[in-house]
């Protein structure tokens, strides 16, 4: 309780005296070092014609944020560096994370990785300048606190955007953000939360920065929840292009969630907590907290409605041949990716927070190991086998991506040395390999089509899975996750006097004679027909299948699983198909989808 009159007790500042929350943040601050100058860069910035001069340029807009970060500048001066250096910066960046976004796996080319992980380092350093501007006033007076609350919303705001933007092009990367990073955010967002600030009107990076975009204003609660939405689809699971749909969806509001203070208050049966400067993103369990401080809570019901309803659309929309209305942005999209996305979606939602991390010290070397990587070349290697061919034609006349140590060599003067892949965890549903990257290494995109043999004796019956994720654990490793689909495949013909071949206004067009090549499989008894992307055929359509064992007639039954390469059905032989007993297809089931 205080003595003074109300409107002295503001005008000192003395309601934030107990608001005011501790930051810090430790760089190594040089008093000899001198300030940038960045007449260099305002030369280089007007002669940039190629990519060689942009490549230049970003190398040294990095030098010159390094500097500013080992130079004690005032917070105006310093504020005023951060302006100018994230407008040469975010501009250039914004086109080139566009570029990036239309193709990416393994390997990454050289260009990308080196202009991406420098962009990335541009980004973690003027999110460095301005957490340095917060712990400043968050260490001065009441009266001065109040009087650099705009300053502080400024920093604040761009902080939590430029973080963002980091996790876009890490994700671009198959990386996420780090611990520190998550620690600021959650920082951040209770020092708002404490002041009442987080819905602050401020102009954003593309609205300051971008002379094309339409006005635009944003609050820091709305770029803090989209971090967190961004973070529990876990982008590692996803193909680069889908990433920049994803966040383009999230960013335009169609993905939505909720943040609330007061944690007695909540009803939502889908929540998670985040502590101050907690390191991890968001908790689902309570912790005991060294800092007493109430966790904010955020809500996902309204998410996890939407990730529901979008997969029970799609499926439904192929039950009726597309007349149901889908979410705007899965209507972008054609029947394969439309279920794709939504299996995808509502998988990563579902099963986040769990992470798959193994030991290092369980690597296994596999150096008998055969991969081959989509669906040509798959079916080529069915071929193979299905005629006789031994395993020294497996790598030698077939296309073998990863024979032995992968084919991957140093890039370096030094010498060749060869880079072994290694199995770092095998169960019954998947299996995650690891090596070292470079631009020998085999091609392989999230989504694609694999068929792998970890032994010599494997060879006559190669494992079909899917390459479901890829991560960049640190610089020079790589680890891909296969996800297991079938333990047993041929290749077959379907043939078309008996199947009717539905095409899409964009598929490429198969005429009436001509066969569809195919994959039949099988897992856990369960037949299965593995298609192409673009190859679509009716439900419950009678097929008959030709391969080197003869012919079989088969139902299609319902879709198991879609990725960006290949859809999964399940089968019924004919026999089962007339009579309705033993093998009969249940109805298309949301479980089915999901569960197999």
């Amino acid at each position: 309780m205080t003595l003074l009159p109300r409107w002295l007790h503001d005008w000192l500042g003395l309601q934030y005296a107990e608001k005011r929350l501790p930051f810090s943040i430790a760089l190594p601050l040089v008093k000899s070092a001198t300030a940038p100058v960045l007449s260099t860069l305002y030369q280089r910035q007007k002669h940039r014609e190629t990519q060689e001069h942009d490549e230049q340029f970003l190398v040294l807009l990095l030098k010159n944020v390094r500097q500013l970060n080992r130079y004690k500048a005032s917070m105006s001066r310093r504020l005023d560096y951060n302006h100018r250096l994230t407008a040469l910066f975010y501009p250039l960046a914004v086109v080139l994370v566009g570029q990036f976004s239309k193709n990416g796996g393994v390997p990454d080319s050289q260009r990308r990785a080196e202009v991406l992980d420098c962009m990335i380092a541009i980004c973690g350093e003027l999110v460095n300048s301005y957490g340095l501007v917060i712990q400043h006033y968050q260490q001065s007076s009441p009266f001065r606190y109040a009087r650099s609350l705009k300053k502080i919303d400024l920093a604040t705001f761009r902080l939590l955007e430029l973080l963002k933007f980091k996790q876009t092009m890490k994700a671009l990367r198959y990386q996420a953000l780090s611990a520190r990073s998550w620690g600021m955010a959650n920082s951040v967002v209770h020092i708002l939360a404490a002041n009442q600030r987080l819905t602050v009107l401020q102009k954003t990076l593309d609205q300051q920065y971008r002379r094309d975009q339409p006005l635009a204003l944003g609050r820091a609660v709305d770029v803090y929840l989209a971090l967190q939405m961004v973070e529990r689809m876990q982008l590692s699971y996803w193909p680069v292009q889908w990433q920049t749909w994803l966040i383009r969806s999230i960013g335009c509001g169609d993905l939505k969630i909720n943040l609330c203070q007061d944690g007695s208050n909540v009803k939502s049966t889908q929540t998670s907590l985040v502590y101050y400067a907690d390191t991890e993103p968001t908790r689902f369990t309570a912790i005991q907290s060294h800092d007493q401080r109430s966790p904010l809570v955020i809500e996902w019901d309204a998410l996890q409605q939407v990730m529901t309803a979008d997969l029970a659309q799609v499926i439904r929309s192929r039950q009726s041949g597309g007349s149901v209305s889908l979410s705007k942005h899965l209507s972008l999209f054609g029947p394969d990716e439309q279920l794709a996305i939504a299996q995808l979606q509502y998988q990563c939602f579902r099963r986040y927070p769990s992470r798959n991390t193994y030991p290092s010290d369980q690597k296994k070397e596999i150096p008998d190991l055969r991969i081959f990587i989509g669906f040509n070349e798959i079916l080529a290697l069915l071929r193979h086998v299905e005629s006789g061919g031994g395993w020294k034609g497996v790598g030698r006349r077939m296309s073998d991506l990863l024979a032995r140590h992968s084919a991957v060599f140093s890039d370096d003067a030094v010498g060749t040395v060869e880079s072994a892949w290694f199995l770092q965890h095998q169960d019954d549903n998947m299996i995650c390999l690891s090596t070292l990257e470079s631009r020998h290494t085999s091609h392989m995109n999230i989504g694609d089509l694999a068929a792998y043999m970890l032994e010599q004796r494997d060879w006559h019956q190669p494992r079909l899975g899917i390459i479901q994720r890829i991560v960049r654990p640190q610089a020079g490793q790589v680890n891909v996750e296969i996800q297991f689909m079938s333990e047993h495949a041929e290749s077959v013909l379907i043939d078309m006097t008996e199947a009717s071949l539905v095409n899409q206004p964009n598929d490429k067009h198969v005429g009436a004679e001509e066969p569809i090549r195919a994959i039949k499989g099988m897992r856990d008894g369960v037949l299965q027909l593995i298609l192409p992307r673009g190859v679509h055929l009716p439900d419950q359509q009678k097929l008959v299948l030709h391969s080197k064992k003869g012919q079989q007639r088969v139902q299609r039954g319902h879709v198991i699983s879609a990725s960006k390469a290949c859809t999964v059905f399940a089968l019924r032989a004919g026999n089962d198909a007339s009579n309705g007993k033993q093998g009969e297809t249940a109805p298309v089931r949301m479980s089915d989808v999901i569960d197999q």
